[in-house]
């Protein structure tokens, strides 16, 4: 269990840390774990914060089971790059201002986060657990029904361009003034509520003009199918489908299926489909210790490199070395 300033922390048990460099030690690798607990609050029971600013020192995976529960992420300036299940959630900063990703996590799921040595980001994250939103008001579905209909939509996530004044608070939590421990303490919650303000309230919007539309702007119906057709994606039976098929699969065109997708999954169906074809050739890599050249296979490359290149990239180590690891 992790702990900061006397105060359980909960989220996230201990992150298994894999690291890119092959002259990485478990020493270092615990160094990098001691560091990130160190910035890690909890504010209330159920409300965690965690801010950030500075530059990755090497390649690394950083992993981790988290519970139910909202997922803020707040990119002030430079990159990052985290994945809830197969969600990435990749922000960078390119003279748009700040940007931010609220996450629905319906049910337990693995948490991802990939550093590269160099990449600065200056970032605020904040996590709220079912029971922090019901004893603020948000559990009461009759009050706040498009609030209950994201978080029971796994891996839904809204996406937008922070306002002026809640950069500037995201600013203010990355660097707080130097005040007493109980001061700051509240300083951080205060400002941390009203960036959830800002996030909570993207939720519900543009939604007026369908009755019984959801957080996506989608009916239920059609937030099944997507669920439907992304079980068929992840099953490895659409692997050699082109989007058309994919399409006539999920029963509406391809230009309103990628629309929908994207609303409520934040990527492309083909990206979604890349991510889930190397997520079966690392966990094949690493628990049946198939060769490089078979995996790649798996993940549809014809090329080793190729594979290489794209597996680094995505999980921050060569694949030799995961299953190296068998």
């Amino acid at each position: 269990m992790f702990a900061h300033a006397g105060h359980p922390f909960h989220p996230l048990p201990a992150w298994p840390m894999h690291s890119a460099d092959p002259a990485s030690s478990p020493e270092a690798d615990q160094a990098d774990l001691r560091a990130h607990v160190s910035r890690l609050r909890e504010l209330r029971p159920g409300l965690h914060l965690h801010s950030e600013d500075g530059c990755d020192l090497r390649d690394q995976t950083a992993q981790a089971e988290i519970g139910a529960g909202l997922r803020l992420v707040v990119l002030l300036e430079g990159r990052i790059d985290v994945s809830y299940g197969l969600t990435r959630v990749a922000l960078s900063h390119a003279g748009a201002g700040a940007s931010a990703a609220l996450v629905s996590v319906a049910e337990r799921e693995r948490f991802e986060r990939r550093a590269r040595s160099g990449v600065y980001s200056r970032r605020v994250s904040l996590g709220l657990t079912p029971a922090w939103l019901a004893q603020a008001g948000g559990g009461d579905g009759a009050a706040w029904p498009d609030l209950q209909r994201f978080m029971h939509e796994h891996l839904a996530t809204r996406r937008w361009q922070l306002s002026p004044r809640a950069a500037v608070i995201a600013e203010q939590i990355v660097h707080p003034p130097g005040l007493a421990p109980l001061l700051q303490h509240m300083y951080l919650e205060s400002h941390a509520l009203e960036l959830l303000g800002e996030a909570l309230a993207t939720v519900g919007e543009g939604e007026a003009a369908a009755p019984g539309a959801s957080a996506a702007g989608l009916l239920p119906r059609e937030h099944q199918r997507l669920r439907e057709l992304q079980a068929f994606l992840a099953s490895g039976q659409a692997d050699a489908l082109s989007m058309d098929a994919i399409a006539r699969q999920a029963g509406v065109n391809a230009s309103t299926l990628q629309r929908q997708f994207r609303s409520v999954y934040g990527t492309t169906v083909f990206e979604f489909l890349r991510e889930c074809r190397l997520q079966r050739a690392r966990q094949a890599l690493e628990r049946d210790g198939i060769t490089v050249g078979q995996a790649a296979l798996l993940a549809g490359y014809t090329s080793a490199a190729n594979f290489a290149t794209a597996y680094r990239r995505r999980f921050g180590l060569a694949p030799k070395l995961a299953r190296a690891r068998v």
